[in-house]
């Protein structure tokens, strides 16, 4: 018990508090009936808080709990600390939280990749904090298993060589992991793994302190291939089961049949390197050979027999073992995936040794077609999840309401669920998004979306320090009650214009940014967009084409292509008509909270109050002047931010339109002028972004090079960067884009000149007559492709 109440007043103390005022106990046997899972309770007095709860976890949510209620601060992603010192700690009646899921899961396996990949132990432990506060009990860890992978191909005979080129480069492992890409990006630095295994061991060991069960991954069969073959004494034929091949974005992995010995041995060594590396197992694995591949033979008994080999390999490595696979193909997949495709794929698997994440649950649902009784995995275990974000794009969106509605009604009779979970492909966006899910697996949270406007007030008010209950520390000083009063009001008409445009019914997918839309033709690019979340129809293209071999990969650059590529297949397709009606409204959402920003400082109240409606002052609030901004005016200007980056972004869409508007008319002085005002608006775009170094591509790409020792190592971790965020992979795959972020020197130096060299294309033809839909555009391509491949290799300023 003592170790883990070290470990929550650990969490107290790197958070603002004072460690040696907080107690932590077991709870209570008599009080466990509150809930069948996770409890606690706090209570405050003289000083002290006492905490009581049945596990480290559910102990840091009740701490969590008494900051907000008490402290008025809501600790998140953007606002980790209580800031400003608390020397005592004001008393509290006693409360109780508690939550009716076994499990809470969190993070995606590309999440690995679009948000963490080069994170330290700084960050991750700041992560880790986040992940008590907020009640996880399951997350997904996958740092350095591309150590384990390289040790297993090494100890299977495959040279350091072969290994580091099929590994590739740190953003797109997950990839890897998951059998839809290798042999891209790299070469990983020399020391790289020596570092990872050292970091992944302080991660694990902190969640483990904190009592959580890390889902780790394990080997899905995806080898090089020279490691394709049966196995010297391989008991099946490779007629009956050989090692086939899927196919992902043009590129063409080798998989092995897991009921070969190939597969069992390889799957064996790899279990055994995990556990010499990173310790024991944790009884939850991540295995998911098909994520968005179709299976080498769409025979029952393959697939029958695939499911069956693959747990008994995981079985002889860890007996306890429960299979953790994300039902993503069978949405992603799901003219493959037929009901007795289904069915046969895990029928051999025991029910209660696999969890299956229903990932996307809040847009597209599977439990009630794969897990209710009668359905395909009926029986099975299973944990609702909250997909969300793709790509990390910039988009400020989610059904509230409708989250609410979702989660609340799982517990009603809802056979073999285990728990909630979270599987964003990025995070650190959104944040009211998260807060209210994470809130939504405890009993203290919304129990209808009719109890939301109550929720969506006092998070506003926390957010902002602006709560009657407790002034929050490093919050607004020197405000009598009636300023504050004045200033939560402004706070929350702002937030109702967010809630019922951004956030309303129905917003269960990103609202597209035009500012990353790639230009490719004389048409408008928004409507090449596709639906992120579902899969690519058609061929590929070359590098990777249907009649590339086994291990070939899409080219780094810009060579000859077998058709075009699928233009800004990046983002959700062109959105409706409310999204441009709306943006008037948060215009004016942007000036009431940039007054209670500088209301705050107590120094600026009204500066711009007088602006002129759609001047470049009034769009683009200033960060203020004055004092050093205190945590709530921090949060404050990065929710402005944010809003104002929306506002602009959308508004880009007019001048892009208005651009092709004037070439159809054979007008080059207004496609040129047009081009001045899209210009214009991204530059602003890009000077916003600047101001916050978590939306600057240079931290990003800093972060990065800090994992090499040498020059090139550090080149080509910058180059890995740059890629992941801008051209993705090679440049005929379809994902160009698709993690895109409004980030300064994304904007200015990638977005920009491209909107420019299709503006400039479009104006040269306009001088000879109206630029025709069909008007070819090979120089078009030819000058993006050169912009988009001299930014990827290009090196930041001041790092030779």
């Amino acid at each position: 018990m003592s170790a883990w109440a070290d470990a929550v007043r650990g969490v107290a103390e790197r958070a603002g508090l004072d460690p040696r005022q907080i107690t932590v106990e077991p709870m209570p046997e008599f009080a466990l009936h509150a809930a069948p899972h996770d409890t606690a309770d706090y209570r405050a007095e003289d000083g002290r808080l006492t905490i009581r709860a049945t596990s480290p976890v559910a102990a840091s949510v009740a701490l969590a709990r008494y900051v907000r209620e008490t402290l008025g601060t809501r600790l998140t992603w953007q606002r980790p600390r209580v800031n400003g010192g608390v020397r005592a700690l004001p008393d509290a009646s006693r409360a109780v939280v508690s939550s009716p899921h076994e499990i809470r899961y969190y993070l995606n396996v590309v999440t690995f990749g679009y948000s963490t990949p080069f994170w330290g132990w700084d960050r991750w432990e700041r992560e880790i904090d986040w992940m008590a506060l907020h009640g996880v009990t399951h997350p997904l860890m996958l740092v350095a298993h591309e150590a384990v992978l390289a040790e297993t191909f090494r100890r299977a005979g495959l040279s350091d060589a072969e290994t580091a080129e099929w590994l590739g480069g740190a953003a797109h492992f997950p990839w890897t992991f998951m059998g839809g890409m290798h042999s891209f990006g790299g070469p990983l630095p020399a020391r790289w793994a020596e570092r990872r295994v050292d970091l992944a061991r302080r991660v694990l060991a902190r969640m483990r302190e904190l009592g959580m069960t890390p889902v780790l991954p394990a080997f899905g069969g995806h080898v090089p291939p020279a490691l394709a073959g049966p196995g010297p004494d391989d008991v099946h034929s490779t007629a009956e089961h050989p090692a086939g091949e899927i196919e992902w974005q043009g590129w063409r992995i080798p998989l092995l049949h897991p009921e070969s010995s190939r597969f069992q041995e390889l799957f064996a060594t790899s279990a055994q390197v995990q556990r010499e590396l990173l310790g024991p197992g944790s009884g939850y694995y991540a295995v998911d050979p098909y994520i968005e591949s179709v299976p080498p033979s769409d025979d029952v008994g393959y697939l029958r027999a695939a499911g069956r080999g693959t747990y008994r390999a995981l079985a002889a490595a860890d007996p306890g073992a429960v299979w953790v696979l994300q039902g993503w193909p069978f949405h992603y997949k799901g003219a493959f995936w037929t009901p007795d495709r289904v069915a046969a794929y895990l029928r051999d698997v025991p029910a209660d040794r696999t969890l299956v994440l229903d990932l996307w649950g809040e847009h597209a649902p599977l439990h009630t077609a794969l897990l209710a009784d009668g359905a395909p995995l009926a029986g099975r275990p299973w944990v609702w999840c909250a997909l969300h974000n793709f790509g990390g794009r910039p988009a400020l969106f989610g059904d509230l309401r409708g989250l609410v509605r979702d989660v609340r009604a799982l517990p009603d009779g809802v056979p073999h669920l285990r728990g909630i979970g979270l599987a964003p492909e990025a995070i650190e966006n959104n944040e009211v998004f998260y807060e209210l899910a994470t809130d939504l697996a405890w009993d203290d949270a919304p129990r209808s979306p009719d109890d939301l406007d109550g929720w969506l007030e006092q998070f506003v008010l926390d957010r902002y320090g602006l709560s009657d209950r407790h002034p929050a520390p490093g919050g607004p000083s020197g405000l009598d009650g009636e300023q504050r009063a004045n200033l939560a009001r402004l706070a929350l008409r702002a937030w109702h214009t967010i809630y019922s445009t951004l956030y309303a019914d129905g917003r269960t997918r990103s609202i597209p940014t035009p500012v990353i839309a790639r230009p490719w033709t004389a048409g408008l690019p928004f409507p090449a967009q596709r639906s992120a979340g579902e899969a690519i129809s058609g061929g590929t293209t070359a590098g990777g084409g249907a009649d590339a071999g086994v291990g070939t990969t899409p080219d780094d650059g810009a060579a000859a292509e077998t058709e075009p590529p699928t233009p800004s297949s990046n983002v959700d397709a062109e959105n409706d008509p409310a999204i441009a009606a709306a943006l008037p409204r948060l215009a004016e959402a942007v000036r009431e909270l940039t007054e209670v920003r500088d209301n705050l400082a107590g120094t600026t109240a009204g500066a711009r109050a007088g602006t002129a409606p759609g001047t470049r002052s009034e769009r683009t609030p200033s960060t203020g002047s004055g004092p050093v901004p205190d945590a709530a005016r921090e949060v404050l200007s990065a929710d402005i931010a944010e809003l104002t980056g929306h506002v602009l972004a959308q508004g880009t869409r007019v001048h892009v339109r208005d651009i092709l508007a004037a070439a159809r008319a054979g007008d080059p002085d207004g496609v040129r002028a047009h081009m001045s005002r899209l210009r214009a608006d991204l530059q602003e775009l890009d000077d916003l972004a600047g101001a916050r170094p978590e939306t600057r591509v240079a931290t990003w790409i800093d972060a990065a090079r800090a994992w090499g020792d040498t020059t090139a190592e550090r080149d080509a971790m910058e180059r890995e960067a740059r890629s992941i965020v801008s051209v993705w992979g090679g440049q005929h795959n379809g994902l160009h884009d698709y993690s895109g972020r409004h980030w300064q020197g994304l904007v200015r130096d990638l977005y920009l000149p491209r909107w420019q060299a299709w503006a400039d294309w479009l104006a040269d033809a306009a001088v000879r007559g109206p630029v025709p839909p069909d008007s070819d555009p090979t120089a078009l391509r030819e000058r993006i492709v050169a912009l988009e491949e001299t930014w990827r290799g290009a090196r930041q300023p001041g790092t030779a």
